[in-house]
C-alpha cells in the first residue's frame, strides 16, 4: 500500500512538473498509462476561441495512426454517443466507452473499423478535463485485448489522478504559448498575462508577476496584509488558505481543492483562483525555495449556476458528485443517473454516499430540501 501511495504521488508530481517544463507532458502521460495497464493514451488541451493546442501528446500510438486521428473527429464523437451524451459526462470522472455505447454503434463506425480494431483495442477510458468557453480538454486511454478487464481499484486510481491532471491542464492554458519558451519558471510567470503569485507556507508573498502586482497595489481582487496574500471576497471563506495548507502536506491531499476557488472583485465581477503545489518542483530553475504554491487569478470559465455551484463550493463536491446531486435533486433514480453518466450503478451509489457524508444529509429527500434552501454567503 505504501509503495502504491508513493507511486501515485510520483505520477501526480510529474503532471505538475509538466506545467513548469512542458516537454514532460509525454512522460507524464506514458507513466500514467503504464501504471494503470493501458496500451496507449492521448491528452488534448485546446484553448478557445483560438483553437491553439496547449497540450497535444500521445503515447504508444504508431505514427501512421497518430497522424490521421483528426480525420476521425465526427466518428469518435459517434463512438461516445454523440455530442449531447458527451455533454452529460462530468469532468474528472473516468468513463468506460463500453458503458456508453456497444457493438451496435461500433460496427461500421469508421474510426472503430480503421483505427480501434486494427490496434487491438477492446475498450477505452475517457476523462473530460475541461468543456467551457475558454478550453476543451480530455484524456483518452485505450485497453488492449490482451489486458485483463479494468478493476474498481484502477478506476478509483484514475479518479484520484483526474483533478491533478485537470489542474495541470487549466494552468497550462493560463500560461499561454509566450510563457512556455521562457528560460525559468518565474520568467514564464512574468511573461503570461494571467496574474500569478508565488507564496510561502505561511501565505507570505514570495513573487508576484506584473498583473498580480497591479492587483495587489489596488487591493483588488487580491491583497497583501503584512506581506501575506489574502483573497478578501472569497465566496466560501478560507478556501485559498486551506488549499495551500493541503498542498504543503502532500500533493495528493490537495485533490480538487484549489481548482476554481470562487471570489469576487470589489465591483462584484466573478473571479476564479487556481492553486498549484510547488514545494517539490525542482525543474526549469528560477524557483525561490520558499515558494510552496503558485496562485493563479483569472476569470471563471463558466458563470455560477445555483444551487449546484453553491453545493460544489460549500461542500467541496467533485464534478461527478455535483452532477449526481443535481440529478437526485431532480428526482432521477440510480439506474437512470448511471445510464446518463456512463458509469456503473455502484459508482453512482459511491458518489451519493460521498454527497451525504460531505453535506451531513442522510436521505435523498434531505438533498432535495437542501437544493431548495442553499445559498452562498455574501
Amino acid at each position: 500500500m505504501a509503495d502504491e501511495f508513493a507511486e501515485l504521488a510520483g505520477l501526480i508530481g510529474t503532471f505538475y512538473d509538466a506545467v513548469i517544463e512542458p516537454g514532460l507532458w509525454q512522460k507524464a502521460l506514458d507513466d500514467l498509462r503504464r501504471h494503470f495497464g493501458f496500451h496507449l493514451g492521448a491528452i488534448s488541451v485546446i484553448s478557445l476561441p483560438t483553437g491553439s493546442a496547449m497540450v497535444q501528446v500521445s503515447t504508444n500510438i504508431p505514427p501512421e495512426y497518430a497522424a490521421g486521428m483528426e480525420a476521425y473527429n465526427d466518428d469518435v464523437i459517434e463512438l461516445w454517443g454523440g455530442m449531447a451524451r458527451m455533454a452529460e459526462m462530468p469532468l474528472e470522472e473516468p468513463i468506460l466507452q463500453s458503458r456508453i455505447t456497444g457493438p451496435d454503434v461500433w460496427e461500421g463506425n469508421r474510426f472503430y473499423e480503421e483505427w480501434v480494431r486494427p490496434l487491438g483495442l477492446v475498450d477505452q477510458v475517457g476523462i473530460m478535463l475541461a468543456r467551457d468557453r475558454t478550453m476543451v480538454g480530455n484524456v483518452g486511454l485505450g485497453l488492449h485485448e490482451s489486458a485483463p478487464p479494468l478493476t474498481d481499484a484502477q478506476m478509483n486510481g484514475l479518479r484520484l489522478m483526474a483533478p491533478h491532471v485537470r489542474r495541470a491542464a487549466v494552468i497550462s492554458r493560463m500560461l499561454d504559448s509566450t510563457a512556455t519558451a521562457a528560460a525559468t519558471f518565474e520568467a514564464a510567470l512574468d511573461a503570461t498575462r494571467s496574474a500569478v503569485v508565488l507564496i510561502a507556507q505561511d501565505m507570505a508573498i514570495v513573487h508576484a508577476n506584473a498583473a498580480a502586482r497591479t492587483m495587489l497595489a489596488n487591493g483588488d481582487p487580491i491583497s497583501s496584509v503584512r506581506g501575506k496574500l489574502t483573497l478578501p471576497r472569497e465566496l466560501v471563506p478560507n478556501r485559498l488558505q486551506a488549499a495551500v495548507q493541503a498542498a504543503t502536506r502532500a500533493e495528493q491531499e490537495l485533490g480538487r481543492r484549489g481548482i476554481g476557488i470562487a471570489a469576487k472583485s470589489r465591483d462584484g465581477t466573478a473571479i476564479a483562483v487556481q492553486v498549484m503545489p510547488l514545494e517539490k518542483r525542482t525543474l526549469r530553475g528560477g524557483l525561490d525555495r520558499r515558494a510552496v504554491a503558485a496562485v493563479f487569478i483569472g476569470d471563471p470559465a463558466t458563470p455560477l449556476e445555483m444551487p449546484a455551484e453553491a453545493m460544489r463550493l460549500l461542500y467541496e463536491l467533485t464534478p461527478a458528485e455535483q452532477r449526481v446531486f443535481e440529478m437526485v435533486a431532480a428526482g432521477e433514480k440510480t439506474a437512470t443517473i448511471a445510464h446518463k453518466l456512463g458509469v456503473a450503478p455502484s459508482t453512482v451509489r459511491t458518489h451519493l454516499l460521498k454527497v451525504f457524508e460531505k453535506t451531513g444529509r442522510h436521505t435523498r429527500g434531505e438533498l432535495v430540501k437542501l437544493s431548495r434552501e442553499i445559498t452562498l454567503p455574501g
